[in-house]
């Protein structure tokens, strides 16, 4: 079975090349990426900015709290440094170069710094899985025309309830800590069963007291509000009418299909949930290609770009450390 996961990615492929011969005019793909709007555009890329500061604060805040002297500008740093792998490569590679850099610039052990890792990766997943929860509600009710707020407060409680079952020591301890170390790099998760109770009780530091959950998520749910803003300057950029709320809403949704491991990129799984999503009388699947291109444009790819310095100076220091 482990032999045929190595070509789960395949499955986007062949979706994406699908839903490019049976539901897309590509001309008119390209026509639309042509038109698009430079001042919207920009007003994009700007809007990169933001998260990536935003995604480097919370990687400061949970290092201090093991008492590691990481800068605010080290955490902007070290985020970005993932990027360009985590972007073309199989996420573990990205993970290798932030846990390193976490280890040496914030002198940390790998155990404590893979900690903090995983703990930045929880608080993304979780505050995403809570938007999308909340998403998908609002479209379920929506479509039996009942009250909007009634969405929020659903996806909310049901968002309240998963934290705080991920937080139960014992659900920790039995499911949460093992399927991580199965997501770690085997170089990495083979120091970390060595210092296994090091590793367990500096996440669980992260985690609890419940108030320590506030900033984290605050700064996790800031973010991905950016993403959603930035995602609509690109929808005005190619003149589509896709409102800010409805992205606010249903953006996230598109982001957890995308985030399957049966892609390269999110191509095929991005595309399909977005036609499912978006599509409609006034947006065609070919424009909302576009949308996805760009969206990718000036999101991953932008931010790998920024990261291609960080990632090559923090290579650097770690060889010279190690």
């Amino acid at each position: 079975m482990k032999r045929f996961s190595h070509f789960a990615f395949l499955i986007g492929l062949v979706l994406f090349f699908y839903l490019l011969t049976k539901k897309v005019n590509l001309p008119t793909t390209w026509d639309v990426l042509k038109h698009a709007n430079l001042y919207w555009l920009a007003a994009a890329f700007l809007f990169a900015l933001p998260e990536i500061l935003l995604k480097g604060l919370r990687l400061h805040c949970l290092a201090s709290r093991l008492k590691s002297p990481l800068k605010y500008s080290e955490g902007v740093e070290i985020y970005l440094s993932g990027q360009p792998l985590s972007t073309v490569t199989p996420g573990k590679l990205g993970d290798v170069v932030r846990v390193f850099g976490l280890s040496k610039l914030g002198k940390l052990s790998l155990p404590a710094a893979f900690s903090v890792h995983v703990s930045d990766k929880v608080y993304d997943l979780l505050t995403l899985g809570l938007l999308a929860s909340i998403g998908l509600i609002n479209l379920v009710i929506q479509s039996q025309n009942q009250i909007p707020a009634l969405a929020a407060l659903l996806g909310l409680l049901l968002g309240i309830g998963l934290i705080f079952l991920f937080l139960h020591p014992e659900w920790m301890r039995a499911y949460i800590k093992p399927l991580l170390l199965s997501l770690a790099p085997k170089a990495l998760a083979d120091n970390i069963k060595t210092h296994g109770s090091e590793f367990y009780s500096r996440l669980q530091e992260l985690f609890n007291p419940p108030q320590r959950l506030v900033l984290p998520v605050l700064y996790s749910f800031l973010a991905w509000e950016v993403t959603a803003i930035r995602a609509y300057f690109c929808a005005l950029a190619l003149g589509l009418p896709i409102s800010l709320s409805s992205l606010a809403l249903l953006l996230p949704v598109v982001i957890m299909v995308e985030l399957l491991p049966i892609s390269v990129m999110g191509f095929g799984t991005r595309e399909a949930a977005l036609f499912i999503l978006f599509s409609s009388g006034q947006v065609a699947p070919s424009a909302l290609l576009s949308f996805s291109i760009l969206t990718l444009l000036v999101g991953p790819i932008f931010a790998s770009l920024l990261g291609l310095p960080s990632a090559l100076k923090l290579s650097s220091f770690i060889s010279k450390k190690s």
